[in-house]
């Protein structure tokens, strides 16, 4: 498994759907399948790898679990 692949995943364990990580990545689902299978994202281009690390920072780091009051 892939950097990118475990990033989808988690995000897909969170709730997300195919559809919205790819408005997120301004891509299609389809490629955002072909990510979480294996087969393209290997060098994943810049944009489209800073898109989705935000997206996975802001639902799946640490920080984006605490509760604030």
């Amino acid at each position: 498994m892939n950097h990118w692949q475990a990033k989808i995943i988690d995000l897909k364990e969170k709730g997300l759907t195919q559809s919205q990580i790819a408005i997120a990545m301004d891509c299609s689902q389809n490629y955002v399948s072909d990510l979480e299978n294996g087969k393209c994202g290997k060098r994943l281009g810049y944009e489209k790898g800073e898109k989705l690390e935000k997206l996975w920072v802001k639902h799946c780091s640490p920080e984006s679990n605490e509760v604030t009051s």
